[in-house]
């Protein structure tokens, strides 16, 4: 490509920053959607910060697991019900998923058919919002908001529940998630002073 034509290119890159920064953030034109239609673990993560240990989202089919390489993506754009919010989405590394209900405990998730429902809910796209640094989804079933976003190292969850009903949040730390290998050792536990802590090891299964 030859001087004039460099010039030409770069002038429309700056022209188009400079317009994009006048007429708002240049977050505003990105959408996390896009590629997630069969992709990997660790591509829809829209809260998170670039670079943060943090990356919270939804997930569809993350339970799966991955025998062949492609089966759990974690996140498909295709699927109309989500089984959780992980917290980790990390190149065989995922884990600590929060899921939200209402009513009747379940203990399973459930599969993306509804053969065997468990705790996820079916959502509708029009009920769904994803930007950088930001997710939001009603959960149909249960009649409750889901918010995320997390900071370089902390990963928020906010959950919005209907008055007067029995409302639970699942922490499943026993299923794999995603690329993840099978769960090897896992601990939830309330303390004395109000706080839940806990942890998930496990090891990934492409090292053998």
């Amino acid at each position: 490509m030859g001087i004039k034509k460099w010039w030409t290119l770069i002038c429309c890159i700056s022209l188009y920053l400079q317009t994009a920064c006048s007429s708002g953030s240049l977050t505003d034109y990105v959408d996390p959607h896009i590629g997630t239609a069969h992709c990997r673990w660790f591509h829809f993560t829209p809260g998170a910060v670039p670079f943060g240990m943090a990356k919270v989202a939804p997930s569809t089919n993350a339970h799966y697991g991955n025998r062949s390489g492609w089966e759990a993506v974690g996140y498909d754009t295709r699927d109309r019900s989500i089984e959780g919010f992980a917290n980790f989405h990390e190149f065989q590394v995922g884990g600590i998923v929060l899921a939200p209900m209402v009513g009747e405990l379940q203990t399973v998730p459930g599969d993306t058919a509804f053969n065997q429902k468990g705790y996820r809910s079916r959502f509708d796209k029009k009920d769904e919002y994803a930007t950088a640094g930001y997710y939001s989804v009603w959960l149909k079933d249960y009649d409750v908001k889901a918010e995320l976003t997390a900071t370089r190292r902390v990963g928020y969850h906010r959950y919005s529940f209907p008055k007067s009903s029995a409302s639970h949040i699942i922490f499943d730390i026993g299923n794999r998630q995603g690329e993840s290998g099978p769960v090897k050792e896992a601990k939830v536990e309330y303390t004395a002073d109000g706080r839940i802590e806990g942890y998930v090891i496990t090891i990934p299964a492409y090292v053998r």
